[in-house]
């Protein structure tokens, strides 16, 4: 019996496809790890790892990177932000958050293919589309914790100009590190 990822063709493509997938956790629990423990979310840089994996990845490894990284996290490894995991983390303030990366890479990596552009406006939309769903789904969850008012004022406010440096500096990385590497 082999193990395979759907359309994936051979081996070296299975491989590959592995090695993305555990680089993307990998590049999500690092970036977690930076962090300023505000309450009751963190600024970390978590969401830039997000926001790389859905400007580098194809779809399905980008999905698969972050949806394991949750699992992870979910099944109580220390990978989440500040060390923390377990499925309480889902179910607390940050829970919307942490959902909200899926959405975002999976939305992310369908716009990247429907509008093939890597110009630096592109790839500064795609980011902060990105970021808004992450806000969606944060700001909604997190208002079942403090109310509608609260969850603007903890966890949409302080979070909005990070963002968008964040943003503005992931796309100029990569589109240098794309441009370059043409």
């Amino acid at each position: 019996m082999q193990l395979t990822l759907p359309l994936v063709k051979d081996r070296s493509a299975l491989i590959r496809v592995v090695v993305q997938i555990s680089l993307g956790v990998l590049l999500l629990w690092a970036m977690s790890q930076i962090s300023i423990p505000l309450q009751p979310i963190p600024i970390t840089l978590q969401t830039m790892g997000v926001m790389a994996i859905g400007l580098l990845y194809q779809r399905r490894a980008a999905v698969y990177s972050v949806a394991s990284y949750l699992l992870l996290g979910a099944c109580g490894l220390p990978i989440l932000a500040n060390n923390a995991g377990g499925i309480y983390c889902f179910l607390g303030p940050t829970g919307g958050y942490l959902l909200g990366f899926l959405a975002a890479v999976f939305v992310m990596t369908v716009l990247r293919e429907h509008f093939k552009n890597d110009g630096l406006f592109f790839l500064i939309f795609h980011c902060l589309i990105g970021t808004t769903i992450i806000f969606i789904f944060g700001v909604s969850w997190l208002s079942s914790f403090v109310g509608v008012k609260q969850a603007f004022v903890l966890g949409l406010v302080p979070f909005l100009i990070p963002g968008a440096i964040k943003s503005l500096l992931l796309s100029i990385a990569v589109r240098y590190v794309k441009k370059s590497s043409v």
